[in-house]
């Protein structure tokens, strides 16, 4: 059967590909294998051949660390996504205000995260599946787009580094996009706890950069 991945899902990967280029793809998957097609799955293409899940493979040292990405998908839901499977949890658009639940199906999602796109029962999804915008992954993990950053900056680039300052556990204060007082304190206090001897966090450098992302990494 000719088949082909919803186009909200192949937006979601080019982000993906694009925040972490130099990521590992061993357990990345579209559609279904013999285990998959022998149940209901959003692997298995619905009645129009579109397949409504991808997997992402968990390389954090490569830059996709699947802690971060699944929090964002939950924090920042895409009008595509229908739910989000990780680490022995799951979450739904359908069930948001229930946040993460425990997941007890035989694959714990520990190797890759899963993103199933549309709604209705899984195998049949319909709805806005091929809606095409943007995810928010190159807004909140681009890195090269904050790093440069000043107090007194304002943005999307900001909100992306103020996003990412509160998902490693350093508050910003609102995420309004305005590189103010708060967020410059945020920057200082993960720095220093990341071993540097900076007087202030007025300026996002590169090294500031690569402090964030252990941060992150550690947080999860």
């Amino acid at each position: 059967m000719a088949w082909r991945l919803a186009k909200s899902l192949t937006a979601l990967r080019e982000e993906m590909n694009t925040v972490a280029p130099d990521r590992s793809t061993a357990s990345d998957g579209t559609i279904g294998d013999k285990a998959h097609q022998g149940s209901p799955s959003d692997h298995n293409p619905n009645s129009a051949g579109v397949v409504c899940a991808i997997d992402f493979t968990h390389d954090p040292g490569n830059g996709a660390d699947m802690h971060a990405f699944a929090e964002h998908l939950r924090r920042r839901p895409h009008r595509a996504v229908k739910y989000v499977i990780w680490n022995r949890r799951i979450w739904s658009k359908a069930k948001a205000d229930e946040g993460w639940r425990s997941y007890s199906g035989s694959n714990p999602h520990t190797v890759h995260m899963h993103v199933s796109v549309g709604v209705g029962p899984d195998g049949q999804s319909t709805g806005a599946y091929d809606a095409s915008d943007s995810w928010g992954l190159v807004d909140t993990f681009g890195g090269g787009d904050v790093i440069g950053l000043k107090r007194g900056d304002s943005g999307d680039r900001v909100k992306g580094l103020q996003g990412t300052l509160q998902y490693a556990g350093y508050d910003p204060g609102t995420v309004d996009g305005d590189y103010g007082p708060k967020t410059a304190a945020a920057v200082l206090k993960m720095r220093k706890a990341e071993g540097s001897s900076v007087s202030d966090g007025d300026n996002f450098t590169g090294w500031a950069y690569a402090q964030l992302m252990r941060a992150l990494a550690k947080k999860y």
